[in-house]
């Protein structure tokens, strides 16, 4: 991959929703270039509408980033059916429950379904090493699901399955997240419940 790709790749990676905006000097100390290297890549970024310039001389995600999005997501029939059930899951369940893909080295979120109740979560991307929603979107990981602490919060745990049919790799996984209390009592029941989640979101649309 040609260096410049891969910065530009690397740039988009550091917004999120507690990170909405950077400017060139936070960019060049992230990627570890010269401040000038970063102002062009940021450049070029907004050349593209992938990110664009505020008043202050910051930047943010542009607009063409909702296009990709919505293109990506139309793309996969699967994730719009697990998102559905995600939030079914929820609503019966009185838990918190994630929709996540794998980029990567890291699981970025798509939606968070957080009933009254539910426990508060990160939208931010997380190392998939560090999070069952990585385990379920590993290369060749099998049905079931995975269970284990939550990476940012103390006390949280989560149960994760992959949607995956036909023997393709998982696009995506669905977790179910809660005080570790409430998930060591009732485990098997919400694990029962999210394979059966991630099973009818991979289903194919007959």
């Amino acid at each position: 991959m040609p260096q410049s790709v891969r910065r530009a790749a690397e740039i988009l990676t550091l917004f999120s929703p507690e990170r909405p905006d950077l400017g060139p000097s936070e960019v060049a100390e992230q990627l570890g270039v010269a401040r000038s290297s970063a102002h062009a890549l940021l450049q070029d970024l907004t050349a593209a509408g992938l990110t664009e310039r505020l008043p202050c001389g910051r930047y943010r995600l542009g607009w063409a980033t909702v296009g990709l999005a919505r293109t990506r997501l139309a793309l996969d029939r699967a994730i719009g059916r697990a998102a559905t059930e995600a939030r079914r899951l929820a609503g019966s369940t009185g838990e918190t429950v994630r929709l996540g893909a794998r980029a990567g080295d890291e699981v970025h979120y798509l939606l968070t379904a957080r009933p009254p109740g539910g426990v508060r979560t990160s939208d931010a991307p997380v190392a998939a090493a560090v999070t069952p929603l990585g385990a379920a979107l590993a290369p060749g990981a099998e049905a079931g699901y995975r269970s284990g602490a939550h990476a940012d919060l103390a006390g949280v745990e989560c149960l994760a399955a992959p949607v995956a049919a036909g023997g393709e790799p998982a696009g995506a996984a669905l977790a179910l997240c809660g005080s570790r209390e409430r998930i060591e009592s009732r485990r098997d029941a919400y694990g029962r419940a999210v394979e059966r989640a991630a099973r009818r979101a991979a289903a194919p649309v007959r």
